[in-house]
């Protein structure tokens, strides 16, 4: 009896695993993410890289609906990221797919997106949709699709000094004005 349970329940867990929609998280050398401002690819380790998936949301939705797959990847080489299979949906479905990168210093895009620091380091690819493979149908690969172009991480602007203060002088003038009245 227990040995038809174990049978049992390990036919299970290969179904579940069987049902799982994969795709490949990698780019090409012609898909390389570069830095806007250099136009050098970024060097191991000064960013990371996540995919961003859905499985109910379509194109022309809303990217910030979209949810981490999985852990950021780092780089394998400058511009280049390589992080194995990533299980989303089921298989042979149609997922929503957009790959982020941002500075290492933070641990998402969402806090490097919050930290809003000048110099910090963003990118996104746009949002396509992807048929993942799974089942008989090894992984899909995201290289090639329309959605893995090469994207730009664009350092976010630092305030100069002098738009500081004249932010400054002007929100001075409105208090002056108004302690008038």
């Amino acid at each position: 009896m227990k040995k038809l349970l174990c049978i049992a329940a390990l036919m299970i867990v290969a179904a579940g695993a069987f049902a799982q929609g994969t795709v490949t998280f990698a780019n090409s050398s012609a898909t390389a993410i570069t830095n806007s401002a250099t136009s050098q690819r970024p060097a191991v380790g000064d960013i990371l890289v996540g995919l961003y998936g859905s499985t109910s949301l379509g194109l022309g939705q809303n990217d910030s609906s979209l949810t981490l797959v999985g852990a950021a990847a780092v780089l394998t080489s400058p511009g280049r990221f390589s992080d194995g299979t990533r299980n989303i949906g089921t298989a042979n479905s149609t997922v929503t797919l957009q790959v982020r990168a941002w500075s290492a210093a933070y641990a998402t895009y969402e806090a490097a997106v919050a930290a809003g620091v000048g110099g910090t380091l963003l990118g996104k690819s746009v949002v396509w949709e992807q048929a993942t493979g799974g089942g008989v149908n090894p992984a899909t690969a995201i290289t090639g699709t329309p959605g893995v172009n090469a994207f730009l991480v664009t350092p976010t602007p630092v305030p100069e000094p002098s738009s500081i203060a004249l932010g400054l002088l002007g929100l001075g003038a409105v208090a002056l004005i108004r302690r008038r009245k």
